[in-house]
Parts: C-alpha cells; sequence; structure tokens
C-alpha cells in the first residue's frame, strides 16, 4: 500500500515493492498533471540522524525508484518538498522484504566476500569459500560518503538496520577505482570520526578518518546528529594581545606550550585563537644595568617596547645577573680617578645602594671632594 500525502493539490506517494531486490518509489502530482520538479531526501532510521548526509535531489517528473533494500531492509524516513520549498510529505516506512537467512555478497573495493546471516557477518578467507563450495556472492550494499570538505572517501555496506550491522571502511584511490569511481554521497557523519573542542573557543572540530579537520558549521553539526564531542578543555590556541605569533597549549594552567605557523593553522581547521596579555609561566625580565624589558614565554623571546609592556599591564620585570654584594671594602683612594670612583659607585648602587660610602653627602656623585 502506498504512503501518501497531500497538500493543497500537491499530492506525494511512496510505494515500496520486493521486486528486482527491493524499491521504494517516490511519485508527485500536482491535480492531475505530473509535476516537473520534486526535492526528495531519504534517511535509514526514524532517529533524526541523517545517515546517508543531506541526500537532496531534484528529481524531473516528480519521480524517482530508490534500490534502499539493497542497503538492508528496515525503517527508512522520506521526507519531499517542491522545488520551492513548499513541504509536501514526512514519512516513516517499513520495507521487509525476506532474504535468505544466510548469503554471500561481495564488496567491490577490496573483493572481499562476506558470508552475512542473522547473527554473523564473517570475511571469508578463500580456503573458508572454498569450503563453502565457492558459492556465487551478490553485489554489497554499499554506499560510498564523505565530508563536503574532505576528499577522503569511505564504504560502507549494509548488512541490517542497525549500526552495529553496518561495515565501515576507508578506501584508498586503487580501491576507489576498483570499485569503478561511484559518485560518493555528502554525510554528515561518518564512522570513524573524532568530533572535539578545545578549551580556548566554543568551536566544534570534526577529524576524519584520512585526518582531514574542519570546523563544524551549526547546520553541519545539526547533520551529523548532533555527535557528542570531546571537551579538550586543558588545550587549545592562544595569541597574545600584542603579538601576531599563535600558540598551541599542551597544557593551558601551566603554560605549556610553542609557537605554530601557518600551515598548522590551517591543518587545524583555522581554530579561533583565546587572547591574553601574557601566558601562565612566562617571563618578563632585564639584565642588570639596562632598562630594555625582555619577554620570553610559549610563541615569542624578545625585547619589549614601552607600548607592549604597557599592554601587558607594566609587570615588574624579574632582574636577572645582579652582581654578588661586594661588601664594604674600598674607599676613594681605591680608584686612579673620579670616573672609576663613578663608575663602580653607579655599578653596584641598583642593588645595594652606596656599598662603598663614596657619596657623602648624597646627590649622586662619588668622592667629588677626593683630588686625584
Amino acid at each position: 500500500m502506498p504512503a501518501s500525502a497531500v497538500e493543497g493539490s500537491v499530492t506525494a506517494e511512496v510505494f515500496v515493492s520486493c521486486g528486482d531486490g527491493g524499491t521504494l518509489t517516490v511519485s508527485m502530482r500536482n491535480g492531475t498533471s505530473v509535476m516537473q520538479g520534486v526535492v526528495f531526501d531519504v534517511d535509514k532510521g526514524d532517529d533524526g540522524t541523517l545517515d546517508f548526509g543531506d541526500g537532496a535531489e531534484v528529481v524531473p517528473r516528480g519521480r524517482v525508484d530508490l534500490p534502499v533494500t539493497q542497503r538492508g531492509d528496515g525503517v527508512y524516513r522520506v521526507t519531499v518538498s517542491t522545488e520551492s520549498g513548499q513541504p509536501i510529505l514526512n514519512k516513516v516506512v517499513e520495507i521487509e522484504c525476506a532474504v535468505p537467512a544466510e548469503r554471500y555478497v561481495l564488496t567491490a573495493y577490496d573483493g572481499t566476500i562476506w558470508r552475512v546471516s542473522d547473527t554473523e557477518i564473517h570475511a571469508l578467507s578463500y580456503e573458508e569459500w572454498a569450503a563453502a563450495d565457492f558459492p556465487q556472492p551478490e553485489p554489497a550494499p554499499t554506499d560510498y560518503v564523505r565530508y563536503p570538505w574532505s576528499s577522503t572517501i569511505s564504504a560502507v555496506t549494509f548488512f541490517g538496520q542497525t549500526r552495529d550491522r553496518w561495515v565501515w571502511r576507508h578506501i584508498t584511490y586503487s580501491e576507489w577505482s576498483r570499485a569503478g569511481f561511484p559518485s560518493p554521497r555528502s554525510a554528515g557523519w561518518i564512522e570513524g570520526s573524532v568530533f572535539y573542542q578545545w578549551g580556548t573557543s566554543d568551536q566544534i572540530f570534526v577529524q576524519d578518518v584520512g585526518g582531514v579537520r574542519h570546523a563544524l558549521s551549526y547546520e553541519e553539526w545539526r547533520d551529523s546528529g548532533f555527535e557528542p564531542f570531546e571537551r579538550r578543555a586543558n588545550q587549545g590556541f592562544v595569541r597574545l594581545t600584542w603579538d601576531s605569533s599563535i600558540a598551541f597549549m599542551a597544557d593551558l594552567p601551566t603554560g605549556q606550550g610553542g609557537p605554530i605557523g601557518y600551515s598548522r593553522w590551517r591543518d587545524e581547521g583555522f581554530p579561533q585563537q583565546a587572547t591574553a596579555p601574557r601566558f601562565a609561566g612566562d617571563h618578563v625580565w632585564r639584565n642588570y644595568g639596562s632598562l630594555d624589558i625582555w619577554y620570553a614565554g610559549p610563541t615569542t623571546n624578545r625585547r619589549v617596547t614601552a607600548q607592549e609592556w604597557a599592554v601587558m599591564g607594566r609587570p615588574t620585570p624579574e632582574l636577572r645577573g645582579v652582581p654578588a654584594h661586594p661588601g664594604d671594602t674600598k674607599n676613594c683612594n681605591s680608584f686612579p680617578s673620579q670616573a672609576a670612583a663613578q663608575a663602580a659607585f653607579a655599578y653596584y648602587f641598583e642593588a645595594y645602594g652606596d656599598v662603598f660610602r663614596l657619596d657623602a653627602n648624597s646627590n649622586g656623585v662619588a668622592c667629588e671632594d677626593f683630588t686625584y
């Protein structure tokens, strides 16, 4: 019996037939005439997951025949609309076509013969195939899918309705060639993908089985079935507010990380960066006797300008290279000239003041009354 729906003068019907291996037919009419354009989409199951991606296609003359039972008997959701977006049909249909209790199928991409039953999905060795008297396999019910943003192609073979009866394979170019270069469908979710989120932004990323990374839009995450993601809270990408370098932080709380270049940022899917004036565990310092301020952190190690130091919040620099305390071991007659006495006075003054007591009137001039 067809499942049908009527919207104004537009009628959509879904027919299921087990002939020729099983066919699901979508047909639409506008009044008594066949429509010139129909947009349809079919997805396996009724869990809201877009198992075959968007998959929407415009069908001339308002009819399409889908060999969906080659993907496995079960429940399918069929949605139909006009090309202008007017919804016509949103129907769940169940396909039950008799299959042998045990059958043999062949995956075209690698030539594997599978023995399939209600309790077993088994890839046969040659010896096992020979022991079964070389049964002729039928083509495996396989779809080829990829993400719209990746060239990685995966094959998914349907040996039943539930995902535990699906066999996924990331195929190589030679395997794709062996299968006859089938056109891959766009998918919203592919087995083996890793969904994750860095601790430095609210972006959700996915890494496909080929290693390609992509920042998901809301619509793409929705099309994945709102796949749960791993929160990598202690890791992420950070840029200083006063420096353009980007750091990947392996441990944000302790400031462990290092700079990355454009190619790494691109390969990571152009993740957004958090910004901060400083990193945990970084250093602001200057050398004893110099006014130059330096910064050392995960992204850069260089002298900073007064403006950059101000953006940091004017932290007090760590003083490096402080001389050891010399003790009160000299007086004015220890030096060959007033200039030499002044140099010794200035050298130790920052750390210890007038350590040799060379400036009796505290006017900053050492041994000014001593005759050289």
